[in-house]
């Protein structure tokens, strides 16, 4: 009987993304912190709580592309929590950028720093890729679990 192995490569190419993934953001947010450094954007009259929700941005940022790092590792080690991991973390992004989207008409600030404080995920966004993940890797983690169900003779 030919066991199928598409999980473990849907696994493995999508913890190689979400290191591609996790490494652009970082050089992404790093180019926007050089930025900040050279007084090229920050506060001012019409925007006065732009560092405030730039900050806020950027540290969201920085957690949810150290879970893409670890769920990518995860993923990379064919472990069920990758793909746990990689739920919530596709999950918060999308919620994540869904509020930000509500929260325009409130503050001038949020849109300001809505393009440097994004930077870390917008390619992500760009692309969708948290979408298409979720759904891949889902379908994967039962195709898998089916598989180790049948080998076991168990019940799914």
């Amino acid at each position: 009987m030919q066991v199928a192995r598409w999980p473990s490569f849907v696994f493995r190419g999508f913890g190689i993304a979400n290191l591609i993934f996790a490494c652009l953001g970082l050089r992404l947010l790093a180019w926007s912190l050089l930025a900040l450094r050279e007084k090229a954007i920050g506060n001012t009259s019409e925007h006065p709580y732009f560092l405030s929700v730039f900050w806020t941005m950027t540290s969201i940022d920085i957690v949810l592309l150290t879970l893409l790092i670890i769920g990518g590792i995860r993923l990379l080690q064919l472990g069920a929590v990758g793909v746990v991991v990689c739920n919530l973390v596709f999950v918060a992004e999308i919620i994540y950028f869904a509020v930000l989207n509500f929260a325009f008409p409130v503050s001038r600030s949020i849109v300001a720093a809505f393009g440097p404080g994004m930077m870390a995920l917008g390619p992500q966004l760009i692309c969708g890729y948290p979408l298409v993940a979720l759904v891949f890797l889902n379908l994967a983690r039962r195709r898998h679990q089916t598989l180790i169900a049948v080998a076991h003779h168990t019940p799914v």
